[in-house]
């Protein structure tokens, strides 16, 4: 897969070009709403929770810990939403081109994947400005490590081999059984919600905690919370959990995917 995107990667540039101009087509601002989107969703959380409810966790004593909270959990997830989504609908999307032109078809899946880590990047570089205003001000203090911040980063990178898989197979499996796109729907819904997002664990009663942990997300979750708002580096257990997870899903989803997409053109 590593091998054909490297051969095909101005194919690859062509496809992400392409989702971005057909995205912001007809618009004057462009490309700017991709800064505007995630720069005002960060704002309205900061002024509703913090400023607002004055909403806090639990031994918390940060006006804005809660805002810091959600968005660091919020961001991440609304990327594995996206990507889920966009690899789950890729062969429909793209059926006219499948059935006319040659070419691997994981060129979809990475060209989404870039695409969709283009769009995190910049809402994720506003988040961090915010956290340095935070800090400079002396409004809440920020001590991010280059060792955190390097787990971060590697944490992110499973959260999105671990997206991959599922979409790899889900995209193939779509194609087949057309229910599929809408029972990813409802299931990522359901799974917002059973992931530590909004709320924190702790606000669980200890006999639902096991559904919880055994939820991949919220071994991510607990990563980035680690490094961005409790300031600490990510216990080694859970890298390692989120490791396994991934790369596990990853082989399962690609095994899937290879042994349906010579079928794909056919059956689109």
């Amino acid at each position: 897969m590593i091998k054909r995107t490297i051969r095909n990667r101005g194919l690859v540039k062509d496809f992400i070009y392409r989702d971005f101009k057909a995205r912001f087509a007809g618009s004057i601002l462009g490309f700017a709403w991709n800064i505007l989107h995630p720069l005002v969703m960060i704002l309205i959380y900061v002024m509703i929770f913090s400023q607002v409810m004055k909403a806090k966790l639990p031994g918390s004593s940060s006006g804005y810990g809660y805002s810091i909270y959600l968005c660091s959990g919020l961001l991440p997830w609304s990327m594995f939403n996206e990507l889920l989504m966009r690899y789950t609908q890729t062969f429909l999307e793209h059926s006219n081109l499948i059935k006319k032109v040659s070419f691997p078809r994981e060129i979809l899946h990475v060209s989404a994947l870039l695409s969709g880590c283009i769009n995190f990047a910049i809402g994720f570089t506003i988040f961090v400005f915010f956290l340095a205003i935070l800090h400079v001000t002396g409004r809440h203090q920020v001590e991010i490590s280059l060792g955190q911040t390097i787990l971060l980063l590697l944490g992110l990178g499973f959260q999105q081999v671990f997206c991959l898989g599922l979409g790899l197979a889900f995209s193939v499996l779509n194609v087949f059984f057309r229910d599929v796109g809408q029972l990813v729907m409802i299931i990522a819904q359901l799974w917002f919600w059973v992931t530590p997002i909004v709320y924190p664990l702790s606000v669980i009663p200890e006999k639902l905690k096991l559904i919880f942990v055994l939820n991949p997300m919220y071994h991510f979750m607990s990563i980035y919370r680690s490094v961005l708002y409790v300031n600490q580096a990510p216990e080694w257990k859970t890298l390692g959990i989120v490791s396994a997870i991934s790369i596990i899903t990853f082989v399962i989803g690609y095994g899937i995917y290879n042994k349906l997409v010579t079928d794909v053109s056919d059956e689109i």
